[in-house]
């Protein structure tokens, strides 16, 4: 194991890919007094450090807060609502029935992927996710900017954002112990309630989260 100094230079003989396979197996460091530097033949690349990683299309924090994600899955969502506009919108020759199969197609898949990992999330990007699921739907329906939540999923039949994503986090509790991935069988057996018991404040810091 190599304990680094103010920085730590890294020839590049091999691959990059052996090169990263080595830093990870022998090089421990501080991130807040250390820096990688890369040496190619022809100058000299510092590495930077990222407080998130990407797995899978998943962003993951040092503190499993995913609240990086949910911005991040939220701006691309409002892209992609920006192009299929015309579409949603008044104007639409589609009927409503295909307006909500687009949204869920393209929209709504998008907001809720892996939403397993991240059901623990804090109330506020549940709210924003919510802001964001509210704001589709009027356009959808063609509805005034103050019409209530309640009377929005109730007129185009649609489940509230964290209704829908604790739907989804109960199906997986209830795959985990069955599942071929010893892995996941082996992470516990947790159900629904065991999410509703958690203090607000402190759900993000389930075990079972940082298992996973």
């Amino acid at each position: 194991m190599l304990y680094t100094g103010d920085a730590y230079n890294i020839n590049k003989i091999y691959s990059d890919t052996h090169t990263h396979t080595v830093l990870q197996r022998h090089v421990l460091c501080n991130k807040h007094k250390h820096r990688f530097l890369l040496r190619t033949s022809r100058v000299l690349d510092t590495i930077p450090w990222s407080n998130t990683v990407k797995y899978l299309g998943l962003l993951l924090d040092s503190k499993l807060l995913f609240t990086k994600h949910l911005q991040t899955i939220l701006h691309k969502a409002t892209a992609t609502l920006l192009k299929i506009f015309p579409l949603l919108a008044r104007e639409s020759p589609l009927n409503i029935p295909n307006k909500i199969l687009l949204y869920k197609l393209l929209l709504h898949s998008r907001i809720t992927y892996a939403s397993p990992v991240w059901s623990s999330t804090s109330l506020t990007n549940y709210r924003h996710l919510q802001v964001y699921q509210s704001k589709c739907l009027r356009v959808i329906g063609d509805l005034p900017r103050r019409t209530p939540i309640s009377n929005l999923h109730a007129h185009l039949q649609i489940i509230p954002i964290r209704q829908f994503i604790h739907h989804l986090t109960d199906k997986f509790f209830m795959s985990c112990p069955v599942h071929l991935n010893p892995l996941i069988r082996n992470t516990g057996n947790y159900t629904l309630e065991d999410l509703h018991r958690q203090y607000t404040k402190y759900r993000h810091k389930r075990i079972k989260h940082t298992l996973l």
